[in-house]
This record gives structure tokens, sequence and C-alpha cells, in this order.
């Protein structure tokens, strides 16, 4: 008795587990994989992103800030000054001034990326601990799956597919129910006498 009582008990809990295809293991995998892919792609967009905003504000300095501002120290010499003789003092003191402002705008253009792939990694973290919590919970469940299908079977043999496993979890599960509601209107009945 005591054993069949056990073996009741056994063929319960692994009625009663929820069952996965042994794909969805593999699929979950490969979804994880893309998420893996697409994180280095994002970052790989940004980079080239802000390479082309660096090789813009480049061109900005070179074709229209520096102009502008050789215009401006232009006007700002008096008019007897001699531009050819004076030219190597000119672009000596406008130099300095160019490269401050493409340093400064360089290094904001630097700040901006860096900030944009630190949010994306701190997501991906993120990103990478949940799918992994859910990779091993999904691999957990389709092991259980299949010692449950293991299990079964190996009962099934020693008792020559005597058992009917899906009218025990029918009459299990009707047993669960009517005790629960049992254990409900108990509970009323405690509380009703309080």
């Amino acid at each position: 008795m005591y054993k069949n009582l056990i073996l009741f008990f056994v063929i319960a809990f692994f009625l009663s587990c929820a069952s996965l295809p042994n794909s969805t293991a593999k699929l979950s995998k490969s979804v994880i994989d893309e998420g893996d892919a697409m994180h280095q792609l994002n970052i790989s967009l940004v980079n080239q992103l802000f390479t082309e905003r660096r090789a813009r504000l480049n061109n900005f300095i070179t074709n229209k800030y520096t102009p502008a501002i050789i215009k401006k120290y232009q006007n700002l010499l008096p008019a007897d000054v001699d531009y050819k003789k004076e030219l190597p003092n000119i672009i000596e003191a406008i130099i300095p001034v160019i490269n401050r402002k493409r340093d400064s705008l360089q290094d904001l253009l630097l700040n901006q990326q860096q900030k944009i792939v630190s949010g994306l990694n701190t997501n991906f973290i993120s990103y990478a601990k949940a799918t992994s919590s859910l990779q091993n919970i999904i691999n957990s469940a389709v092991k259980v799956k299949d010692a449950e299908e293991s299990a079964l079977s190996a009962i099934n043999q020693l008792t020559g597919n005597k058992l009917n496993f899906k009218e025990i979890e029918s009459k299990m599960d009707s047993l669960l129910n009517k005790t629960g509601l049992g254990m409900g209107k108990l509970l009323n009945v405690e509380q009703i006498i309080k």
C-alpha cells in the first residue's frame, strides 16, 4: 500500500508539471543569440553615426568655420597691414582658436557617444541576465519533461501498461478540487464560529 501511495504521488507530480517541447530550449537560445547580435549591431551603428558626425564636424571646421574666422581676423587688422607678410603670424594666432573649438566639439560628440553606448550596455546587461534566467528555467522544464517521459516509460514497462495515467491525473485533479472546496467551506465555518 505504501509503495502504491508513493507511486501515486510520483505520477501525480510528473503529470502536474508543465510540458515544453525540446525545441523550446533551442528556439529560446536562438532568440538570445539574435539579441546578442542586435546589441552588437546597435553599438556598431552608434559608432558609425558618431564617426560620420565627427567627419561632418571636421568638414565644417575646415570649409566653413576656418574661412569665417580668418575673415574675422582680417577685419580686425588695420588697413595698412601687409597681409602677405603677416600671414604666418595670422595663421599662428588662428590655429589655436580653431583647434580649441574643434577639440571642444569633438569632446562633446565623444561624451554623447559614450553616454549612448553606456546606456545600451547597461540595458543589454539587464537583458542578458533576464534571458539567461529564462533559458535556465526553460532548460530545467525540458529536463523535467524528459525525466517525466522516462519515468512514465519505466513505470509502463514495470506495470505492463496497466496504468492509465490520464485517468489518474483526472481523478487527482477532481480530488484536489473537492478537497480545496471542502477546505474553503471549513475555513468559512471557522470564521463564523470565531
